[in-house]
């Protein structure tokens, strides 16, 4: 039982640790001087912004995306 006690709340602090550094590694940039082809082949950037293809996002700074347009904030 005590070392439930324990484990518990560590998990709980890693857990939020982890959460921020994920907010670190997805910093937007001004968009660099890359030269994308312009087919639509959308990402969703770890910002939530969809990006034309992972060209255009890389070139953003955007290094974490899943395929496909991120969904809509209602």
């Amino acid at each position: 039982m005590k070392i439930t006690s324990k484990l518990i709340p560590l998990l709980l602090l890693l857990g939020c640790h982890a959460g921020k550094t994920l907010k670190k590694d997805c910093a937007e940039k001004t968009r660099d001087d890359s030269m994308c082809l312009a087919i639509y082949e959308p990402v969703c950037g770890c910002n939530q912004k969809t990006y034309g293809n992972e060209c255009e996002a890389r070139a953003y700074g955007i290094t974490v995306f899943t395929k496909g347009e991120c969904p809509d904030k209602e």
